[in-house]
């Protein structure tokens, strides 16, 4: 069966999909490959399912020698209530009544999906993707490593789809003189309490969900809490307590100058809560996927890479709901390998990006940014009607508008059904 130039497998075929990552999209991604059909083998670089909801106290390497992969923080509460962040069919607990739950509440859901859907026999563990490339076959070249005794080993699959997370690699913003602060610096990705900085004198910079939260931390043991942003999104709420300081201008040496000529002296250390870069190591440059400001040209859809469409990228969009879109993604991108929808051909793909990225006509790194406006719904419907394939309920992004209008965390929410959910106050 052919799309474009590319040739696909008849529908009878098995075929041999390589997942690479398994926190949440991940185990969406094995679960959906199985059920189609197909043969699956995800790597993971952990001894983890769960990938950034894993909590360790470790910063930089972890034993193995590699990069420590998790964000995660002590204390930390969703942003989003459980019931947007629910696999299909495979609802919480009964006994977990708050909506707003702990990282330890989220892994545990995680694993326990895992064993439910018995999705840890088809992952490899403790070993990290180091290398994929397209072959002149149409299928990929991929090479992987025991991460304890470093043997390398390759494999040849039919396709393949990046589940390696986005929050991993911090966006390290320029600030002039940084480099010259007298105290200590560091981005949010390598903080893991608040402890530290009891009594002490701090600035976060940035406003997104986690530098609210942290700062909310914070301010219930340090001396002073500034918080320097461009603008506090909607239903974000700051604590009373912190000061609220524009955009930082520059640095000399202990000395903080903002935007609006202010400046404050004696503060003891900079949280850089600034967000985090795409990143995928991993890949030769033939796969035609480049970055761009955080922003990918080539993916169709923002889910397939349109110069080898056997390869797909799970949850790029932002400000967005994780499994619901991992879910409708893998239902997307498994039509287009058993042929159920033909794809377009690359040029069209390609157009279709790039159209798109006209039509948001904001900085590339804000082009899969769904925040504003209707865009989840309408990227979610266009997801369905483009493939023919089982939408998201309404309910869905209905609840997610709620929430982003107000974040109250002792609220809890009740799906009712695909169209209706109930809010306890």
């Amino acid at each position: 069966m052919v799309s474009g130039n590319w040739l696909w497998p008849t529908d009878e075929q098995k075929m041999r999909i390589a997942v690479i990552g398994v926190g949440a999209a991940g185990l969406v991604a094995i679960k959906h490959c199985i059920q189609d059909g197909h043969d699956c083998e995800a790597y993971e670089q952990t001894e983890f399912v769960g990938g950034t909801w894993n909590y360790t106290d470790e910063v930089g390497f972890d034993k193995n020698g590699l990069p420590i992969h998790t964000s995660m923080y002590k204390h930390l509460r969703t942003n989003l209530p459980k019931e947007l962040m629910m696999f299909e069919d495979f609802p919480y607990p009964e006994d977990l009544k708050h909506s707003y739950i702990s990282q330890e509440d989220v892994l545990q859901y995680l694993n326990h999906y895992a064993d439910e859907m018995d999705l840890r026999k088809y992952i490899r563990f403790l070993t990290q993707v180091t290398h994929v490339e397209p072959m002149d076959d149409n299928k990929w070249h991929i090479e992987v490593q025991d991460v304890i005794t470093k043997k390398k080993e390759s494999k040849t699959v039919d396709a393949v789809i990046c589940c390696n997370g986005k929050y991993s690699v911090p966006f390290m913003p320029h600030i002039p003189g940084l480099d010259s602060f007298t105290g200590t610096c560091i981005h949010s990705h390598c903080y893991r309490s608040e402890e530290p900085y009891k009594g002490r004198t701090v600035l976060i910079i940035g406003g997104g969900p986690s530098g609210i939260d942290i700062c909310n931390h914070l301010s219930a043991v340090a001396n002073k809490v500034y918080c320097s942003l461009k603008n506090v999104r909607i239903g974000f709420k700051f604590p009373e307590k912190a000061i609220m300081k524009p955009v930082v201008r520059n640095v000399e040496g202990g000395k903080i100058i903002f935007e609006d000529g202010t400046a404050e002296n004696g503060i003891n250390d900079i949280l850089l809560c600034t967000g985090y870069n795409l990143s995928f190591p991993f890949l030769a440059p033939t796969c035609g996927i480049t970055i761009e400001d955080n922003y990918i040209p080539s993916l169709y859809k923002e889910l397939i890479n349109a110069h080898h469409p056997t390869m797909a990228f799970l949850w790029i969009p932002a400000s967005i709901c994780p499994i619901p879109t991992s879910e409708i993604q893998m239902r997307f991108f498994l039509a287009t390998l058993s042929g159920r929808f033909i794809l377009p051909s690359k040029e069209e793909m390609l157009k279709d990006a790039e159209e798109y990225r006209k039509k948001r006509d904001v900085k590339n790194r804000l082009v899969h940014d769904k925040a504003s406006g209707n865009l989840e719904r309408e990227y979610f419907d266009d997801l369905a009607e483009t493939a023919n394939v089982r939408g998201v309920p309404s309910v869905i992004t209905d609840l997610h508008n709620c929430v982003k209008k107000c974040r109250n965390y002792s609220y809890c929410f009740k799906i009712l059904d695909d169209e209706n959910f109930l809010q306890i106050a």
